[in-house]
């Protein structure tokens, strides 16, 4: 579902910080809204004044000023014109450049909310890109324990029962941190980024079978838990079933992606036996799993080594 941002809210949550002022349309901003279909439509969300691909929040730092200031009185009219004509959700003069009647004018009667702030444009145009991408962004609530294993996002999934609970509370005790329990909430950053919080009524809480809940951060101090993280890696709990034998490779295990929003996240099942020490294969999993991410690929070198071994008693 796309979500909506009306330029209103979006001044009443940044304006302090950018020190935004109104210019003219405080009226209309309550229904000029920007909207995101995809990460790879056009226009974009925020950006510099731009007159082909026009943006929905057009900024109009000092570069953008000074070539409107060398254009004759017609042309200048008319480039206004055109810009306001494509109705953006807003115009935001910035670095305390001067708004212009015939800029005011023509926002006015294509009733375009237009403000100025005294920050420089590429500020305004980074935080505005960063904040309001962050507000359209698709969500999804997955239900598992987020975690920071070794500087990596790590979801711990699986059923009812599998003890996602007590390996978190395992790996809290070995120093890695908590991000969110049961319900975490993923966030699509970029095509590529998702980036995993908790939300607020379950901040610091685990929840442990026998236990009830726990406060992490008034057990383990402040640097048990995390506010978010990027989701990179997803470690799934699976009671071993009838026939998995089969299914299982000895070297190289048992792995595949997870669809989560958009985007397509490795996922390793670990079985649950009786007697397995979890936490600590958990932790050999992450290990591995960065290790992967460097280029080495601990069963490839096993085989390749194996071979060349192979060959060598061959020829002797």
């Amino acid at each position: 579902m796309n979500q909506t941002l009306a330029v209103a809210d979006l001044v009443e949550r940044l304006g302090e910080r950018l020190e935004l002022h109104w210019v003219g349309g405080q009226r209309q901003a309550r229904h000029r809204t920007l909207s995101a279909v995809s990460f790879r439509a056009r226009p974009s969300l925020v950006g510099f004044l731009n007159l082909i691909h026009p943006n929905q929040v057009q900024v109009l730092g000092d570069e953008e000023l000074d070539w409107l200031d060398k254009l004759d009185a017609r042309q200048r009219w008319q480039t206004l014109a055109e810009v306001c004509a494509c109705r953006p959700a807003a115009l935001i003069v910035a670095g305390g450049g001067e708004v212009g009647d015939d800029l005011e004018e023509q926002a006015a009667d294509n009733q375009t909310p237009l403000l100025k702030s005294p920050r420089p444009a590429w500020e305004l145009v980074s935080i505005l890109q960063y904040e309001v991408t962050r507000a359209l962004a698709n969500r999804q609530v997955v239900h598992g324990v987020f975690m920071e294993i070794f500087t990596i996002g790590v979801l711990i999934t699986g059923e009812p029962g599998a003890g996602k609970s007590e390996l978190a509370l395992e790996l809290i005790t070995r120093g890695h941190r908590l991000i969110a329990d049961d319900s975490p909430e993923f966030t699509q950053m970029t095509p590529d980024i998702i980036d995993g919080s908790c939300p607020e009524a379950l901040r610091d809480c685990l929840e442990v079978r026998g236990l009830g809940v726990l406060n992490v951060r008034r057990m383990f101090g402040d640097a048990a838990v995390k506010s978010n993280k990027f989701l990179r890696l997803i470690l799934h709990l699976h009671p071993p079933q009838p026939g998995d034998e089969v299914s299982f490779d000895r070297l190289s295990g048992r792995s595949d992606d997870a669809r989560v929003l958009d985007l397509d996240v490795p996922r390793i099942l670990l079985p649950v036996l009786p007697g397995r020490n979890l936490a600590v294969i958990a932790e050999a999993a992450v290990r591995n799993f960065m290790l992967q991410l460097k280029g080495f690929d601990a069963t490839g070198d096993f085989l390749e080594r194996h071979g060349r071994l192979m060959g060598h008693d061959r020829q002797r």
